[in-house]
């Protein structure tokens, strides 16, 4: 007896969370909204030349003597369509083949792009430069074996 009161329970109980399922379905409407929009490319270019169609992929600093400095010009496009953004300069990755490896005490990177808002589609002119302290370490001589150079475009 006991067995089948909790059969016609759990029957029941079954019955009813279908019966509100049921009614839960009845209650849902959907309506669909059309939307459109764009996607715009946060996008900043680094060129070699001032129409900006060459590509810069690599900056080769060549000889650099201890105390002076080679200046890389090159020219930073904001490819957005509808976004300004404010330039910046970052190095990451920076390693020569001193030991020990003091890469601030013998080499500088620096630009004069910092802070240039550009609006979408236009461009800048940035000189990149590379100055070589004179002191003991560069006086020995040493190679660069990696220094990612990282241009930032921030919304404005």
């Amino acid at each position: 007896m006991a067995s089948q009161k909790k059969t016609v329970i759990v029957a029941l109980t079954i019955a009813a969370i279908m019966m509100m399922a049921s009614v839960l379905a009845l209650l849902t409407q959907t309506r669909t909204i059309p939307s459109t929009g764009t996607i715009n490319p946060f996008k900043v270019g680094v060129y070699y030349n001032s129409a900006c169609t060459d590509v810069l992929n690599e900056i080769n600093w060549t000889n650099l003597n201890p105390g002076s400095n080679i200046t890389t010009i090159i020219y930073v496009k904001n490819e957005a369509t509808t976004v300004n953004m404010t330039l910046n300069m970052t190095v990451t990755g920076f390693t020569t083949d001193l030991v020990p490896t003091n890469t601030t005490d013998v080499v500088t990177l620096t630009w004069n792009a910092t802070s240039i808002v550009l609006t979408p589609g236009n461009y800048t002119r940035a000189d990149v430069i590379l100055a070589a302290a004179n002191n003991a370490e560069t006086q020995k001589g040493f190679n660069i074996t990696a220094m990612n150079i990282n241009i930032i475009g921030t919304e404005t």
